[in-house]
C-alpha cells in the first residue's frame, strides 16, 4: 500500500491511514448533505393543474393538469386535439420531467419536448417551438 522507496515508521502509516478514512468520511458526508439539502427538484413539483396566462388569449383559456402518476391532459375551449363523447376539448397524455425539459406524449402523434424556463410555486414558464408560454397555479 505504501511506497517501499521510503521507510515508513509504524506511527506514520497510521496517521496517513487515518488520515486517508478521515478524509473519505469528510467527503461523503458532505456529497449526503449536499443531495438531502440542495439537489435539484423533482417532477412532483409541477404535479397540479396549470392554466397558461401568456400568451393570452380573450377568446380561449387553455389548463394543463399534470398528475403525479405522470399522466395529464390539456383542456381548452378553443383547441381540440382527439375530441371524445362527453369530454370535447381534452386531450390525454403521459409526461416525464427529466433534466430541464418535460416530455409530453399523446395517445397518438410524436412527443412533444417543452424547454423548463423557470419553476416557482405558483409559476412556471416553459419554452416549446421558439416560443415562451406561462402557466399560473390553479
Amino acid at each position: 500500500m505504501l511506497p517501499l522507496t521510503h521507510a515508513w515508521s509504524r506511527a506514520q502509516k497510521c496517521v496517513l491511514i487515518a488520515a486517508a478514512l478521515i478524509a473519505l468520511a469528510a467527503f461523503g458526508t458532505l456529497v449526503h448533505s449536499v443531495e438531502r439539502n440542495y439537489h435539484p427538484p423533482d417532477g412532483n413539483i409541477l404535479a397540479g393543474t396549470w392554466e397558461i396566462t401568456a400568451p393570452y388569449s380573450k377568446d380561449s383559456s387553455t389548463v394543463l393538469r399534470l398528475d403525479l402518476e405522470r399522466t395529464a391532459a390539456w383542456h381548452s375551449r378553443a383547441w381540440v386535439r382527439y375530441p371524445t363523447v362527453g369530454r370535447q376539448g381534452y386531450s390525454e397524455m403521459v409526461w416525464y420531467a427529466g433534466g430541464r425539459y418535460i416530455y409530453m406524449r399523446f395517445e397518438e402523434g410524436l412527443p412533444q419536448i417543452w424547454e423548463i424556463i423557470q419553476i416557482l410555486p405558483d409559476e412556471l414558464c416553459l419554452r416549446h417551438a421558439k416560443r415562451d408560454y406561462t402557466f399560473k397555479r390553479i
